[in-house]
C-alpha cells in the first residue's frame, strides 16, 4: 500500500499548480536581424502587423518594417512505450501564442538572461559564446499555465529545453542567429523514467515576408502573398514576398536551416562525411533524414492538409514530403493571393534518448536581400539561383561560423584543425575584423561632419592574436534614397608604405589634436566632411575599419559592418540664436508643398515638410486664412528626433537632426490631412517671447 501511495505522489507532483516564471520576450540586436525569442519556446511576435512599434518579430533589416515571421517554435516527437507523444511550442493559431491553447505546450523555467563576449557590454561574461547571447529555458511537464489548463496536453514527454541564441555584428554574421536547443529527457526527474524511441526534432515556422509599415493590407490578405521554397543542399526552407501589390518595400528572403545536431558524442547530421565510409554507422546509428513539410494555414487538402493531432504531426516529421511535386505551387501561389503556407523542417530519428540524456539540435534563422536587379515590384515574384545568391552566401556564412575548427564537418577535431591550440574542437571560431570605430556626427546646412576615434587600431584578432588593423572606409547613401538608404563607399584611408590597399595614409582626415564634445568623454582623432548635401533629406553615414585578412583561414581583408555605427542624418539649419533679427527669418520647405513631395512615403500619414531657422525652444502654430488654429506643436532642439509617422516608418535610431528644423506631417490636431490652400503660421521663441510669422501653400 505504501508503494502505491508513493507511486501516486510521483505521478501527481509534476502537475501541481506552482508559481510560474512570467512570459518574457527578447530580441536579437547584435546585427541587423531582429528575431523575437520567448521563455515559453515561441519565436516571433504574432501581433507585429497591428503593433509594429512594440518590437520586431523577425525584422530585416531592423531599420525597416520588413518582417519575415508570424510565429515559430520547436516540436519534439517520440515513440514512448508504443505511444506517439509530441510536445510543441507553437502551432497554427490565428492569434499566435495564447495561454492554455492547444499546441502551446511549453512553459517557462526561468527568466531570459543575456551574456556578451564584449568586455564593454553590461552583460559581459567569460562564458559567452557571441557578442550577444540570449538564454531561455522551458519545459513541457506542466498541464497548466498559472491555473489555465493547456488544452489536449495529457501526455508530455517530460522534457526540459535550454535555448541559447548566438549573434554577432560582423558583416558576414549580421543577418542570422544560431539557435542551440539542448533537449533533455527528464522523465526520471519529473515522472516515471521512460525511454524515448525514434525521436524527431523539428521547427514549425509561419514564415511571412511583408513590410508592416508600408503595406495597407490586413487580415488574410496580409499573409497570403508568400512564395515558398527549399534548398536541399543547404537544408534550408525559405519564404519571400511574391505578390504584394504596389508595395515599395525592399525584396528579401527569410529562411530557417538545420545546421547540425549532437547525439552521444557524434555529429548527427546528413552532411557528416563519415557517413560515406561507414564510420558513423559503426556506432549503430542510421544516417538521419532531414527535410521540409508544408501545409496551408487553413482549408488545406491533399499534400497540404494541416496536421490535426500528435500522430499527424509526428508523421509530418517522420515521412518525406513530396516537395518536388509541389515546388511550383509553393513558389507561385503567393502571386495570386494563395500563398498562406506553413513551413516545417525536421531531422531524425535519434534512435533512443534515455532518461537523463540530452540531445542538441542547431537551427539558423536568417534573412537576406535580393540583389539590386531583383528589387522593385517586378522583382518580387522572382525566385532563381541568381535572386537567391545573397541568401546562399548568408547560410554558407552561418554554417562556417557554426563549424568553427570543424572544417570537414565530421564533428571531430582532426589533425591540422586545432587553430586555437586548446586541444578541443572549438565552434564559432573565425577571424574577426577590427573593433568598430566610435563616431560623432555634427550637422550644418548642407554639411555633415563625421568624427571617429582610434578604437579599431588597438583591436586584436581573436584567431591570429595580432593587431592587424589596416584602415578606414567612409560610407554614405545617395540623395533620393530617403525611404531605403543604401550606403555606398565614398572614401578609403589606410596605412601608408606597406603595399596593402591604396597606401594613402591618414593625413587628410587626422586632426592635429584630438577633440571631445560636451557630455562625451571619447577622444576623436579623425574627421571627414560630406558637403553639398540637401537639407531635409535623409542620408545614412558610417565609418568602418578593416584589417589585412587572415592567410591561415584563407580569408581576405575583413571589415566591420556598415550598419554597426550607421547614423541617419538630416542636414539643415542649426539653432537660430538670432531669432527676430533681419536675415534670420524662419521658413518652410518645400513651399509650396505639392503632394507628393519626393521624400514622402506612399500613405497620407507619411507626408513631411520642414520648418527651419527655429530657435532652440519654440512653439509653432498653423492657421487657416480665417485665423483658426489647425495644428500646433513645440520644438526643443535638445530632445527632438522626429515625432511624425515618417520617421517611424522610414528612419531608424540613432539619427541626428539639425537643432533649427522640425518636421510636420500636414495633419491637423484632429489627424486630418490639410486640403489645398494658403495657410499662415507663427513661430514663438519660448525663451524670449519673440514671434515671427509666415505663409505656406499646400497644393494637391
Amino acid at each position: 500500500m505504501k508503494k502505491l501511495i508513493l507511486l501516486l505522489l510521483v505521478l501527481v507532483i509534476p502537475f501541481c499548480v506552482t508559481a510560474q516564471v512570467p512570459f518574457e520576450r527578447a530580441e536579437t540586436d547584435a546585427g541587423i536581424i531582429g528575431l523575437s525569442i520567448t521563455n515559453f519556446g515561441t519565436l516571433g511576435k504574432p501581433d507585429v502587423r497591428n503593433n509594429p512599434e512594440s518590437g520586431s518579430s523577425m525584422r530585416f533589416p531592423k531599420s525597416t518594417g520588413t518582417e519575415h515571421l508570424f510565429e515559430a517554435g520547436i516540436w519534439i516527437g517520440a515513440d514512448v512505450g508504443g505511444q506517439i507523444r509530441l510536445s510543441s511550442s507553437s502551432v497554427t493559431n490565428p492569434a499566435g501564442y495564447s495561454r492554455g491553447a492547444r499546441g502551446f505546450e511549453f512553459t517557462s523555467e526561468s527568466v531570459i538572461t543575456r551574456r556578451s563576449s564584449d568586455p564593454d557590454n553590461e552583460f559581459f561574461s567569460v562564458s559567452a559564446v557571441s557578442e550577444r547571447d540570449i538564454l531561455a529555458s522551458f519545459t513541457d511537464r506542466r498541464r497548466s499555465v498559472n491555473g489555465t489548463e493547456i488544452t489536449g496536453h495529457d501526455n508530455p514527454l517530460f522534457t526540459d529545453v535550454k535555448l541559447e541564441s548566438y549573434n554577432w555584428g560582423f558583416p558576414f554574421t549580421e543577418n542570422f542567429t544560431i539557435l542551440k536547443y539542448d533537449i533533455t529527457n527528464n522523465s526520471d526527474v519529473h515522472a516515471l523514467p521512460e525511454t524515448w524511441d525514434s525521436v524527431y526534432v523539428g521547427m514549425y515556422a509561419d514564415l511571412v515576408v511583408r513590410n508592416v509599415n508600408s503595406t495597407t493590407e490586413t487580415g488574410g490578405a496580409f499573409f497570403n502573398k508568400n512564395g515558398i521554397g527549399f534548398m536541399d543542399s543547404l537544408n534550408t526552407m525559405y519564404a519571400f514576398d511574391a505578390g504584394s501589390p504596389d508595395d515599395p518595400s525592399i525584396n528579401t528572403y527569410g529562411a530557417v536551416s538545420i545546421v547540425g545536431a549532437e547525439y552521444r558524442d557524434s555529429f548527427f547530421h546528413p552532411d557528416n562525411p563519415d557517413t560515406l565510409d561507414g564510420k558513423f554507422t559503426e556506432t549503430g546509428f542510421n544516417v538521419p533524414d532531414l527535410g521540409p513539410s508544408y501545409w496551408l494555414f487553413s482549408a488545406g487538402a491533399g499534400d497540404f492538409t494541416a496536421p490535426s493531432n500528435d500522430g499527424d504531426r509526428y508523421d509530418r516529421m517522420a515521412q518525406q514530403f513530396p516537395y518536388k511535386d509541389n515546388e511550383q505551387n509553393l513558389r507561385e501561389d503567393g502571386q495570386s493571393g494563395n500563398g498562406n503556407y506553413i513551413s516545417f523542417i525536421s531531422m531524425g530519428p535519434f534512435p533512443q534518448v534515455e532518461p537523463g540524456e540530452t540531445i542538441t539540435v542547431y537551427f539558423v534563422f536568417s534573412a537576406a536581400l535580393k540583389p539590386d536587379q531583383f528589387q522593385g515590384q517586378a522583382g518580387k515574384s522572382v525566385d532563381t539561383e541568381d535572386s537567391r545568391v545573397n541568401m546562399v552566401s548568408t547560410i554558407n556564412s552561418a554554417n562556417s561560423v557554426f563549424r568553427g575548427e570543424d572544417k570537414n564537418k565530421n564533428g571531430v577535431l582532426d589533425p591540422g584543425e586545432d587553430t586555437d591550440g586548446n586541444g578541443e574542437l572549438t565552434r564559432y571560431l573565425f577571424p574577426t575584423p577590427p573593433d568598430n570605430p566610435k563616431t560623432k556626427i555634427v550637422l550644418e546646412a548642407g554639411k555633415v561632419s563625421i568624427y571617429w576615434d582610434k578604437t579599431a587600431e588597438e583591436s586584436v584578432d581573436r584567431v591570429s592574436g595580432e593587431m592587424d588593423f589596416e584602415g578606414y572606409r567612409v560610407y554614405s547613401s545617395d540623395l533620393g534614397q530617403d525611404i531605403n538608404p543604401n550606403a555606398r563607399l565614398i572614401r578609403e584611408f589606410d596605412k601608408p608604405n606597406n603595399n596593402i590597399g591604396f597606401d594613402v595614409g591618414f593625413n587628410e582626415v587626422e586632426l592635429d589634436e584630438p577633440v571631445t564634445f560636451e557630455g562625451d568623454t571619447v577622444e576623436y582623432h579623425y574627421r571627414y566632411d560630406l558637403t553639398n548635401l540637401l537639407s531635409g533629406w535623409q542620408y545614412q553615414v558610417s565609418v568602418t575599419a578593416f584589417d589585412r585578412g587572415d592567410s591561415e583561414f584563407g580569408v581576405e581583408s575583413l571589415e566591420t559592418s556598415t550598419n554597426s555605427n550607421a547614423v541617419r542624418v538630416f542636414p539643415g539649419t542649426p539653432v537660430n540664436n538670432n531669432f527676430g533679427d533681419d536675415g534670420f527669418e524662419v521658413g518652410v520647405y518645400p513651399n509650396p508643398y505639392k503632394v507628393n513631395a519626393a521624400w514622402d512615403g506612399p500613405n497620407e500619414g507619411d507626408r513631411k515638410l520642414y520648418f527651419y531657422n527655429l530657435p532652440s525652444k519654440a512653439e509653432i502654430r498653423i492657421y487657416t486664412i480665417a485665423g483658426d488654429i489647425v495644428a500646433e506643436f513645440e520644438h526643443d532642439s535638445e530632445t527632438y528626433s522626429g515625432d511624425i509617422s515618417w520617421f517611424d516608418d522610414f528612419s531608424d535610431d540613432p539619427r541626428v537632426l539639425p537643432g533649427g528644423e522640425h518636421a510636420w506631417d500636414l495633419q491637423s490636431e484632429a489627424n486630418q490631412i490639410l486640403t489645398t490652400g494658403l495657410y499662415l503660421f507663427t513661430v514663438k521663441d519660448l525663451t524670449t517671447g519673440e514671434i515671427e510669422k509666415g505663409k505656406l501653400t499646400i497644393i494637391k
